[in-house]
Order: C-alpha cells, then sequence, then structure tokens
C-alpha cells in the first residue's frame, strides 16, 4: 500500500456556535491489518454535511459522536485488502 498511515479527524470539542479548528484534531496511527470477516478500505472521498453537525450534539437516526473519538461521515472508498467473503480487492 502506497500510504502507510492511517489519518483520522477526532472531535475533541463539541462545538457551541460556529465550528472552529479546535473542535477537531488530525492524529496519525498505524493501518491495521484486517482479521476475519473485515476489510481494509482507502477512503476516496468523504461527504460532510448538515448530518454530522446534528451527530456531534446527540443521537439522530445513528448514535452520537462522542469527544475524542473519529468523526463519522459516509463515504466512497476501495477495499485495500479483505478477508471477508463477497469483498475483494
Amino acid at each position: 500500500m502506497a500510504d502507510s498511515i492511517n489519518r483520522q479527524i477526532l472531535l475533541v470539542e463539541k462545538p457551541t456556535g460556529k465550528l472552529a479548528p479546535q473542535n477537531f484534531t488530525m492524529v496519525d496511527g498505524k493501518i491495521p491489518e484486517p482479521k476475519d470477516g473485515e476489510v481494509l478500505v482507502r477512503v476516496r472521498y468523504i461527504s460532510l454535511d448538515a448530518a454530522n453537525r446534528a451527530w456531534m450534539h446527540s443521537a439522530t437516526y445513528r448514535s452520537a459522536v462522542e469527544t475524542n473519538t473519529v468523526m463519522a461521515g459516509g463515504a466512497i472508498a476501495e477495499v485495500v485488502s479483505s478477508k471477508a467473503p463477497g469483498f475483494a480487492k
């Protein structure tokens, strides 16, 4: 795999008012190897919309994003490695 860093955007502080850079932080980690039944994907496009803001404050049709966890979002990704039936590189 060409990229060897797992970049994650964490919600570190729930916003009050306008979103600001201090509400988030980017951390780099090791790329995990998929276990049985899992796939490793490379995200190509991320969806950011009004729902992201709602998730920071409370549960909606999904659970709320808690502080110091990865910011949730929809994405289009490609399978890089697979140990799950039905998902091929």
